[in-house]
């Protein structure tokens, strides 16, 4: 395990430390070592300088450095070296650091604390914390920057949203060495060439792909929610140009402050012959400020309770009296995979209700055992050699690096996030784009094909179990 930080923000961390390059080794994982302040100190005492980071729900990363080991007993500590960070802010980068207005008391020590800064001015837990059903952290320490450290008239709210609630905690060793960077031209994730060959063989691999017999399922229902504008719509038409042959555009786009599509929409993809794959896109409302799209109405939309062109309305929220409401989901109606699709040039710009948002769905649908992806369109923004050269983006590390927020933003892995580039200008159909969208794509219904088989399966058990008490009760 290397940890969560990026190489950007390892940077950043360099610069406040100061003196000379440094390198950042992973000690403590919350989620790979324990929650307990035993097992943090079994791995970072007597380590010399460390940095702690803490990455909450709601996509803002914040911690602490100290220039001297941690120890298990001692009390107040003086170090004129250490400081609090923060790194972003609800997704968004927000750089701050907060210097000892106390250096003898910059650090506590203490064998049932974790990391301790000041009187509290970031204490991350103490004894043993416990762990919530989504996976978060409930951390019993608290953010207080203003005692012994100098708030620079930034608020408590506005590092950590106002809650000690994590998705990953983690203290790396810091040393006086250079880090290693991979040398260039190398690719950061292995794919295969984007070519014809590729493309042909990728198309018809994914157009064999159907739903297990039985239970009469003929469709994989593969979800896109993500902000309004961000791209969904372009790549349900990308992915079907990609087996049409030709540039589609059946689903509508262009700009609008609420977003085109209001209705759930349910796309089946064709191959050039006319016939149907065995999959559909499901398109929805743009996530917005006043948008129909929540957790209320996104339970309905995975359970299956919508029927197909449902309109949502962002004045109510769906309920089991709403026209059309299905009561009775078959697994057909329901959603098997799910995809945030977000515009990568944008990411660090995404507003704190499209950030909790986003959250709330991944919780939801974690929940109920769907799978998701991220989809990060619109890469050829980041980097002006990117448009002409698709093939290379697994070279790029401003690509890189925005998979990498992503993940830590949502807690969702690396390899689950897929980088885009959807039909905007182009006249005629172009190899690349159509292999990163069935890269994308592949992924989407395996974790579909997985999780419908595991239905199927556990609803046959189930009846069966329910068979044999039916029978042993009339026995």
């Amino acid at each position: 395990m290397v940890g969560r930080l990026t190489e950007d923000q390892m940077d950043i961390l360099e610069n406040m430390i100061g003196s000379s390059p440094k390198s950042f080794k992973l000690l403590y994982s919350i989620t790979r070592d324990g929650r307990s302040a035993a097992d943090f100190h079994q791995r970072c005492d007597n380590q010399g300088p460390t940095v702690t980071v803490l990455y909450n729900p709601r996509g803002s990363i914040y911690g602490g450095y100290a220039g001297v080991s941690w120890q298990s007993s001692g009390g107040y500590t003086a170090d004129d070296t250490a400081f609090i960070f923060q790194l972003l802010f609800s997704g968004k980068r927000v750089v701050n650091t907060f210097r000892p207005k106390n250096v003898s008391k910059a650090l506590y020590f203490c064998h049932d604390d974790s990391p301790h800064f000041g009187a509290q001015d970031l204490k991350a837990f103490s004894k043993i914390v416990s762990l919530n059903t989504d996976g978060t952290f409930n951390l019993n320490g608290k953010l207080a920057v203003g005692t012994y450290y100098h708030s620079n008239n930034v608020t408590n709210e506005n590092i950590n949203n106002g809650i000690m609630v994590v998705t990953e905690m983690e203290v790396y060793a810091v040393s006086d060495e250079a880090r290693k960077s991979p040398p260039k031209g190398t690719a950061w994730r292995k794919t295969p060439n984007l070519n014809a060959e590729y493309t042909s063989k990728m198309t018809e691999e994914l157009s064999l792909i159907k739903p297990q017999s039985g239970r009469g399922i003929t469709d994989f229902r593969l979800l896109l929610v993500g902000p309004i504008a961000a791209g969904k719509s372009s790549f349900i038409n990308t992915v079907m140009s990609a087996f049409a042959g030709r540039v589609i555009h059946k689903a509508s786009v262009g700009s609008s402050d609420n977003g085109l599509t209001n209705k759930y929409m349910p796309y089946p993809v064709r191959q050039e012959d006319g016939s149907c794959l065995n999959f559909r896109l499901c398109d929805t409302p743009g996530i917005g400020e006043h948008s129909a799209m929540d957790v209320v109405n996104l339970h309905f939309l995975l359970d299956g309770h919508l029927p197909n062109s449902f309109q949502f309305s962002h004045s109510h929220h769906v309920s089991t009296k709403t026209v059309g409401f299905i009561q009775k989901p078959t697994l057909s109606d329901e959603v098997h995979s799910v995809a945030f699709v977000l515009d990568a040039s944008t990411v660090g710009d995404m507003s704190p209700t499209a950030i909790v948002r986003l959250n709330d769905c991944k919780r939801l649908a974690q929940e109920k055992g769907i799978p998701i992806v991220v989809i990060l369109t619109k890469i050829d923004k980041l980097h002006e050699e990117i448009e002409d050269n698709l093939a290379d983006i697994f070279k790029c590390q401003e690509i890189k690096a925005v998979v990498d927020q992503v993940s830590e933003t949502l807690g969702i892995p690396p390899n689950h996030v897929f980088p885009v580039k959807n039909y905007h200008s182009e006249m005629e159909t172009e190899v690349d784009m159509h292999g990163l969208a069935l890269i994308a794509l592949r992924k989407l219904i395996c974790m579909a094909s997985d999780v419908l088989e595991e239905r199927i399966s556990g609803s046959e058990d189930s009846l069966a179990e329910s068979t044999a008490i039916t029978e042993s009760d009339t026995a």
